[in-house]
C-alpha cells in the first residue's frame, strides 16, 4: 500500500482531503474508483464598477468541476477532471448560454509508482511555477484566489500543459521534487506577410517569426526542502487544519529555447530582426518561495508564505520583470482571517502594460475543513477600470502604476466539495 501513497495525492488536486469522495464499486480490490464534485459560486461587488460608476454586482460560477480518480494494482493511478470556469461572469450572452466552450478537461493524469515515493506522471499537468502560485483551488487557500494574475507562461491553459514528469521524495522525505518536459510552444515556421485582396475579400496575413524552430519542449522543475514535516499532495495547501507543523523553502525553473511569445505568434520578443525574419528570444522563468504552517493551542493555527518570481522574455518586453506575492493566515476554530498581496512590475525601460498589484484581506468560515467554506474578501486591484464593467481589473495600462486607476471590490464565495 505504501507505493500508492504519492499518486493518491492526485485526489488533493482540487478536492480537499476533508471532502468525502463517492466510492464506486468495481468488484475487485485491485481497482479503486472515486468520484468527487467541486463547486464554487461567487459574488463580486465592485465599487464604481458599473457604467454609471455605482456598485457593479456580478454573480457567476467560478468553478464547477467533476473529478474521477483511482488506483489500479497498487502501482497505477489516474485522474480526469472537467471544469466550467467563470460561467456567467459579467453576465454576457457568450458567458452564459452561448458559451462556445462551456466545459472542458482541466486535468488528466496517468501515474505509475514502481517504488515508494517515486511516481512518473503523464497527461495534462500543472506546470512548475511556485508553491504560492499553484495552490489547490479548494484544499489550499484561505484567501479566495491564489495570485494567478502574475503567472506569465508563454503558453498554457489554466497553468496546465501536456507533458511528462517525475515526482517524489529524497532523503527521508526531506527533499520534494517534480521535474519534467512540457509541450510549451510547438515548433512553427515563419510566415511572410501578405496584403489583403479587397476584390476577393481575402484578409491580410500578418508576418510571424519561426517559433521554437528546433522543436524543443519546455523543461521545468520544482524542488522543495522540507524543514519541518512534509507534503505529499499533487497541489499544496496554504493551511492544512490537521494539527501538524510544516515549514519549507523551494525553487522553480522553466526554459524553452526561442519560444518567448505571449500566447500568440504575433506577440513575440525578438533578439534580432522582426516579423518573418526575426529571431525569437528564449523563454525563461525562475522563482523561489518559503512556507510555514504552525498549529497553536486551543484549536488555532497560523500560516504564512512569500515568494519572488522572475519572468524573462528578453529585453524591451512587458513580460520581462519581477513579481512578488505573499499571505498571512490565522485560524481560531472554524473562523479564519487573512491578508494577502501580489505585485508584478516590468523592468525599467520596458513597456508596463502587464504591471499589476493587489491587496486583499478577509474572513473565512470553515464549515467542513477546506472542502466546504464561505469566504468574504475586500480587495484593491491596480490597474483597474472604473466605469467599465466588461473589464474591471486587472487591465493593461501603458504607464504601469503611474497614474493608473484602481478598483476596490467585495468578493463573497461559497464552496462545496464532496
Amino acid at each position: 500500500m505504501n507505493r500508492i501513497a504519492l499518486p493518491l495525492g492526485l485526489a488533493a488536486l482540487l478536492v480537499s482531503s476533508s471532502a468525502s469522495a463517492v466510492k464506486v464499486p468495481t468488484g475487485t480490490d485491485d481497482i479503486n474508483l472515486n468520484v468527487n464534485a467541486f463547486l464554487q459560486a461567487r459574488y463580486e461587488g465592485t465599487f464604481e464598477g458599473s457604467a454609471e460608476k455605482s456598485l457593479d454586482s456580478d454573480f457567476f460560477l467560478r468553478r464547477a468541476r467533476i473529478q474521477v480518480s483511482g488506483t489500479a494494482y497498487k502501482t497505477l493511478s489516474f485522474l480526469i477532471q472537467t471544469d466550467n470556469s467563470q460561467m456567467g461572469k459579467r453576465g454576457s450572452p457568450t458567458s452564459v448560454g452561448g458559451a462556445t466552450n462551456p466545459a472542458f478537461v482541466q486535468d488528466l493524469l496517468i501515474g505509475w509508482t514502481p517504488i515508494e515515493d517515486f511516481t512518473v506522471e503523464m497527461g495534462l499537468l500543472l506546470t512548475p511555477t511556485s508553491r504560492i502560485l499553484g495552490y489547490s483551488a479548494s484544499g489550499g487557500q484561505v484567501q479566495i484566489e491564489a495570485p494567478i494574475d502574475i503567472i506569465f507562461q508563454n503558453l498554457d491553459r489554466g497553468f496546465r500543459q501536456n507533458g511528462v514528469e517525475v515526482r517524489g521524495f529524497l532523503v527521508g522525505r526531506r527533499i520534494h521534487y517534480r521535474a519534467g518536459v512540457w509541450e510549451g510552444y510547438h515548433s512553427a515556421a515563419a510566415v511572410n506577410a501578405v496584403a489583403a485582396i479587397p476584390a476577393t475579400a481575402t484578409p491580410a496575413v500578418v508576418a510571424t517569426p519561426a517559433i521554437n524552430p528546433g522543436g524543443k519542449p519546455m523543461i521545468g522543475a520544482h524542488v522543495r526542502l522540507n524543514l519541518i514535516g512534509d507534503e505529499t499532495g499533487y497541489a499544496f495547501n496554504a493551511m492544512y487544519l490537521d494539527g501538524k507543523p510544516r515549514a519549507s523553502i523551494g525553487a522553480s525553473v522553466q526554459y524553452q529555447p526561442r519560444a518567448a511569445c505571449a500566447a500568440a505568434a504575433t506577440a513575440c520578443s525578438f533578439s534580432s530582426g522582426s516579423g518573418a525574419t526575426g529571431s525569437v528570444n528564449d523563454y525563461k522563468f525562475f522563482g523561489g518561495d518559503a512556507f510555514l504552517d504552525w498549529p497553536l493551542p486551543g484549536d488555532m493555527e497560523f500560516s504564512a508564505d512569500g515568494g519572488i518570481f522572475r519572468w524573462d522574455y528578453g529585453d524591451a518586453f512587458a513580460r520581462t520583470g519581477t513579481g512578488y506575492a505573499g499571505s498571512l493566515n490565522f485560524r481560531a476554530g472554524v473562523v479564519g482571517a487573512f491578508l494577502s498581496a501580489y505585485k508584478y512590475g516590468s523592468d525599467s525601460g520596458n513597456a508596463h502594460t502587464s504591471d499589476r498589484r493587489k491587496f486583499a484581506g478577509g474572513l473565512t468560515w470553515f464549515i467542513k475543513g477546506q472542502a466546504d467554506k464561505i469566504t468574504l474578501e475586500l480587495n484593491n486591484i491596480t490597474p483597474g477600470a472604473p466605469g467599465n464593467p466588461a473589464a474591471i481589473a486587472p487591465v493593461a495600462s501603458n504607464s504601469g502604476f503611474e497614474g493608473a486607476a484602481s478598483t476596490t471590490a467585495i468578493w463573497l464565495q461559497g464552496q462545496a466539495g464532496f
